[in-house]
């Protein structure tokens, strides 16, 4: 008989996930990339949480490199699809070999209650989903 496998994921349309221990994510979570910035935690403690994530420069890393790369010139678009299939220290270490290093503090942009943030996304479902596919 035909077997039927249904599998779902809120990849779309989350915005925290609770570990970063699995490497389809790390594209996905969300860090701290100016230096000297308060962790999200401690700017929600002291009343400063309103404008937290632009003096934070809150995003992907991936983002973050390829905002680097557009500075200096270069199109981003080959790097934002590689990524994609990259952890975190893949993705350091390729940024690196093109001349790209750029500040990340994923656990800076941490929730009070310590989950990860993300960039929900279409892209993070199919991820997900190659990687869970048999």
């Amino acid at each position: 008989s035909p077997l039927v496998l249904v599998a779902r994921t809120d990849a779309e349309a989350a915005t925290m996930i609770d570990s970063n221990i699995d490497p389809v994510d790390h594209p996905f979570i969300k860090g701290v990339t100016t230096k000297g910035v308060e962790p999200l935690y401690e700017a929600i403690r002291t009343g400063k949480d309103k404008d937290w994530e632009q003096r934070s420069g809150c995003m992907t890393f991936p983002d973050a490199v390829a905002k680097a790369l557009k500075a200096k010139g270069t199109d981003p678009a080959q790097w934002l699809k590689d990524s994609l299939k990259m952890s975190m220290t893949q993705m350091r270490e390729a940024a690196k070999k093109m001349g790209v290093e750029v500040f990340f503090d994923w656990d800076a942009a941490r929730s009070v209650e310590g989950y990860f943030r993300i960039k929900g996304c279409t892209e993070f479902c199919i991820q997900r989903a190659i990687a869970w596919a048999p």
